[in-house]
């Protein structure tokens, strides 16, 4: 694996250092006993703080916990990133609400997801510190040269010494909007491991890894790449690609225990360790605690907490953003079947953040109508009120008859999947075979040419291939913020929606 020079450098010195504790850690006293270690952790939870029948919410998971320390004390609850921005109740606050709730769950550590950077790094940093009992680890994030956050962290767990470090995605360069993170470089994340193992070596008894890394294979490291890189890491906790357990053990071939726990708080992993008396780890198991489990418990000061903070955003979602001129549909009945002016809106307001040539956005993901008057910042989240962020793809003129087939494929009936797009516009004969309804397609006013590449903009769920959208899944190259905040900047930028300005032009 190619190492940069800087990275060599401080594996040297590091080793040096390392040397020295090892010798240390030879002296220290035997366990009087066999020590059993119970880690929690979450991973991509994209705010989703409040309990439901598919979330667990931050009360249960801290209830859980609690659970557990009644009759161990010896638990930790570590996070995987991708947790201050998502939702309403995080975005409103720019990550505040969260930090709040994750202190008072007691979580110990979390490292950095890409989406934590949406609010820019100023806005991370300045959430670090307002966390009070939680730190950010993240080895491989630098500025100036500099680790910006703290690399690794030393836990006493009942005796044990836990090592734990983080690490971030290098898609982050490109899956956040880059004019937040100018200046912020996202080093290898199997180097910076090796780096981090030598810094510690002698210094632990566990080591384990926060890595917002992933498996899908989307980027050239997954994070079975990093257990191949720096064998003595004993448990990655494994983020980024909304994993189940059982998809990371599908793949792993290596003697570290990777493990995940999906994502949107829809379950909680379980590591379990058991540390002999020589301080070597006599076992190590994974499991999953879905948020469909039966009487959960849930703790009574988290779940006041996450209802204090929602009280509290009552004002903020009162806000006006902009003003229309004309009432915005967005009802079931049409936005699910045929175009509607509140639908173009949305689709111009992607091209207006992504600068993509041609974007869509399902009627399912559309919940309610605007009337004429005053926007508020309510208004918007109750339209859009799943937090999905948007995506681009680069597709050829030749691939988009296929994507518009698949959203008016089920008319006459109301379908989620119907595309309202901006950008490209297409005749439609809903009477004839599916498959072959579309026709004259034309993108930025041209006939679409099958072998130009295009950049094309859908909020996530589409590009994961929701809503029978499969062409799309595994193609999205960069990320961008939620879909309210997109539509709010739009709605500002114009400051009265009209139907004069529900043409976009690029």
């Amino acid at each position: 694996m190619r190492k940069n020079p800087r990275a060599i450098f401080l594996l040297m010195v590091a080793f040096l250092v390392a040397g020295v504790m090892a010798v240390s850690a030879a002296d220290l006293a035997p366990l009087p006993a066999e020590v059993k270690i119970t880690i929690v952790h979450t991973n991509d939870m994209h705010s989703r703080a409040v309990e439901s029948k598919t979330e667990l919410g931050y009360n249960r998971i801290s209830g859980y916990v609690n659970m557990l320390k009644a009759t161990n004390p010896n638990v930790l609850l570590l996070d995987v990133g991708d947790t201050l921005h998502g939702l309403p109740i995080a975005n409103l606050e720019q990550g505040a609400s969260i930090v709040k709730l994750m202190d008072a769950a007691g979580y110990s550590y979390m490292t950095t997801g890409n989406h934590d950077y949406n609010y820019g790094i100023g806005r991370l940093l300045e959430l670090e510190k307002q966390a009070k009992k939680f730190k950010i680890l993240a080895a491989n994030v630098y500025r100036d040269g500099k680790r910006l956050f703290t690399p690794w962290a030393i836990e006493n767990v009942g005796g044990v010494r836990i090592a734990i470090f983080g690490l971030a995605t290098p898609e982050t360069a490109y899956k956040t909007d880059p004019k937040g993170i100018e200046g912020v470089v996202f080093t290898n994340p199997a180097t910076e491991a090796e780096a981090v193992a030598y810094e510690l070596a002698g210094k632990y008894d566990v080591l384990v890894c926060l890595a917002h890394i992933g498996i899908d294979g989307s980027t050239d490291i997954i994070a079975d790449d990093i257990a191949k890189a720096v064998p003595e890491i004993d448990v990655i906790l494994d983020g980024h690609s909304h994993s189940s357990l059982k998809q990371e053990m599908a793949i792993n071939t290596t003697k570290t225990l990777i493990t995940s726990s999906d994502a949107n708080g829809i379950s909680m992993g379980v590591v379990d360790l058991v540390v002999g008396t020589d301080r070597k780890l006599v076992s190590k198991t994974a499991s999953s605690v879905p948020a469909s489990t039966p009487n959960l418990p849930s703790d009574p000061e988290v779940a006041a907490l996450i209802k204090s903070v929602t009280k509290d955003q009552d004002p903020i979602l009162a806000q006006v953003v902009g003003k229309t001129a004309v009432p915005l549909v967005g009802k079931r009945e049409i936005v699910r079947m045929s175009a509607s002016n509140l639908g173009t809106l949305i689709a111009n307001s992607i091209i207006y953040v992504t600068g993509a040539d041609v974007s869509m956005i399902g009627g399912g993901g559309i919940r309610d109508s605007i009337p004429a008057g005053d926007i508020t910042k309510r208004h918007i989240f109750t339209v859009l009120p799943f937090g999905n962020y948007y995506q681009t793809t680069k597709l050829k003129g030749s691939d988009f008859d296929a994507i518009i087939e698949v959203g008016v494929g089920k008319l006459p009936a109301l379908d989620g999947r119907f595309p309202h797009f901006a950008g490209m516009t297409y005749k439609l004969d809903a009477t004839k075979p599916v498959g072959d309804r579309v026709s004259d397609i034309m993108i930025g006013g041209k006939p679409a040419d099958p072998t130009k590449i295009y950049v094309f903009a859908a909020p996530n769920f589409d590009m994961n291939g929701g809503d029978g959208y499969t062409m799309l899944a595994g193609r999205a190259y960069n990320d961008f913020p939620s879909d309210a905040e997109v539509l709010m900047a739009y709605v500002k930028y114009l400051g009265v929606v009209t139907n004069d300005n529900l043409v976009y032009t690029k």
